[in-house]
Formats: structure tokens, sequence, C-alpha cells
């Protein structure tokens, strides 16, 4: 079995604990980054890193979801999909005063989008919409290697966690991603049990290499189940045909043991990007049932995935 290096950190309330940080520097990401260069301080140097890099970048999990056609369960709506309509600015905390030369940055990005649901099997495309208020964290490592005159003054990415998807709203959020697997083959090649993981850049992100056959496995959490099922799981990735796919414990179509927590997706990977962001989501199935009610309900992990 093969564990990617980690370095796992105890997880509380992580928004609370950076706003607290006396320490803490808030850099707002824009259009107006400066080039590298000497004159520019620690905290302008890890912008200049963080923004619009392709490991810091993070998906809004959008895309469509397969319906409630009588073959896996009626209670699915006949249409559904989330439509991203807005990304806030990307927020960069630095956790530490980066004159130690090593510094953790949480990075923080609002996310507004549409929750598109049509509950009537009548074979007519007539969704009403349901607000999605998201908030999307993920915290990074970032040293300074090298000398001031050096590209962004001597900074490089090292370590990145999981990016965590939660409500923004005023909504309780009662369900969550516990835990993620990547399998390939039967190889356990990947794994996270806290999104407070961190992993190496280098060699700590799963590789996917386009038509090995890959199982993602994920447990997750409904703090307050009212309906059978309570929730429905999805995968997202280089997956066929659709972005998103059910993650079942039926014991079939890849999940090895039916009934004992872990929902299971297994397919071929498809694709020719340099990397993906592979992701788990869970939606309460109170969000399911109607198209009126503000009641969105979900809770995501997602990962970047490498090609080798």
């Amino acid at each position: 079995m093969k564990k990617n290096p980690g370095i796992t950190n105890e997880r509380g309330n992580r928004m609370n604990k950076f706003l607290g940080i006396t320490a803490a520097v808030l850099v707002l990401a824009c259009g107006c980054v400066q080039e590298p260069s000497m004159e520019l301080i620690d905290s302008e140097n890890i912008q200049n890193l963080l923004s619009n890099n392709g490991y810091v970048r993070m998906t809004p999990l959008g895309g469509q979801g397969e319906s409630g056609d009588g073959e896996k369960d009626n209670s699915l709506p006949e249409h559904w999909w989330r439509e991203l309509s807005n990304e806030g600015s990307i927020e960069f905390y630095l956790e530490n005063d980066p004159e130690m030369g090593i510094c953790t940055v949480t990075v923080i990005r609002n996310l507004y989008a549409d929750f598109n649901i049509d509950v009537t099997h009548d074979g007519v495309l007539n969704p009403a919409i349901k607000p999605i208020s998201d908030i999307r964290t993920r915290r990074l490592i970032v040293q300074r290697t090298g000398v001031s005159s050096d590209p962004h003054g001597g900074w490089v990415l090292t370590h990145i966690t999981p990016a965590e998807f939660s409500l923004n709203s005023g909504i309780a959020q009662e369900v969550f991603i516990q835990s993620m697997k990547v399998y390939q083959g039967d190889e356990l090649t990947w794994e996270c049990d806290s999104p407070d993981t961190f992993y190496t850049i280098e060699d700590g992100l799963p590789v996917l290499e386009p038509g090995i056959l890959v199982r993602f496995e994920v447990e997750v959490l409904h703090t307050n189940p009212q309906y059978e099922p309570a929730y429905y799981v999805f995968a997202h990735g280089p997956c066929p045909i659709w972005p998103r796919h059910w993650m079942n414990d039926d014991g079939l179509w890849g999940d090895r043991i039916a009934d004992d927590g872990v929902y299971s997706y297994e397919w071929y990977i498809e694709g020719s990007s340099e990397h993906w962001f592979i992701a788990a989501d869970i939606i309460d199935a109170d969000t399911m049932l109607d198209e009126d009610e503000n009641d969105y309900d979900s809770g995501a992990w997602g990962i970047l995935a490498l090609r080798p």
C-alpha cells in the first residue's frame, strides 16, 4: 500500500482562528499583481506566487448529475444541475510572519451559484432555482528557498490541503464528507481523512493516467437524517459523459461491500488535461424533494490530481 506524505493539523473552527491571529496579513488577489522583483515585500511575493497558480485553483463543482429515471432512484429530480453565477475575489490569509522563511496560507473564495431543479417527471425541462452560497477553503505552505532576486523573491509552493466546500448562508449545514480514498486497480494510492492534511506538491498528490481503472471511495456524515435515503453522494473528475456521477453503497458498480457506509464510483480515466480536480460532494435529500424551499444543503472535498 502506498500512502502519500502529509502533515496533519488539528481541525477546529478555522475561520475564527484565521481572523483572530494578530500576525495574519490579508492579501487580496486582483488584476494588478506586480511583477516579481527584489523590491517587493514577502507578502507581495507570496501573492504573486499564488495568484492564478494552477495548484491553487478550485473548481466550482458545476455540471449535471444523473436524474431520477427509474434506473437507480425515482426520488431524484428529472433534471438538476449546479451553475456558477459569480465568484468573489480570492482572499489569502497569511497565518504567520513570513520572515521565518516558511508560511502557512489560507485561501478563501466565496462562490455563488444556482441549483437548477425540476422535480416533475413530465419530459419537459422547466427548472426552478435554489440559490447556492458556498465558501471554498484551502490551505497552503510556501517556503523561501532562494534569494530575493529569484522569481517571487525565492518563495515556492510546497504543500496543499484538499479544498473544502461548505455553506456560507443562514442554512445550517447537516451533510459532510468524512474521508476520501483513491484506488488504481486494487491498490490504494491516495487517501485523506481530514481537509486539514497537507500533501506535498512533489509527490503527495494522486496521479491518474488516462485509461487506468480508478475507484473513488468516500465516507460521509448526516447529522440530522429525515428521509430514506437521507442524502446522495457524487463523484467529480475526468469521468465519462458527465462531470458528476452517482456514488453508491449497494455492492455494485465498483462498490465492494454493500451497506458498509463506504460510497464508491469506479471508472476509466478520460481526458487529456495536464491535471484534474477530483472531488466528492454530498447533497441532502431534502434539497432534492421540491422546487420551492430555500434549503440547499451540501458539502464537498476536492483534491488536485496529476497526470504522470
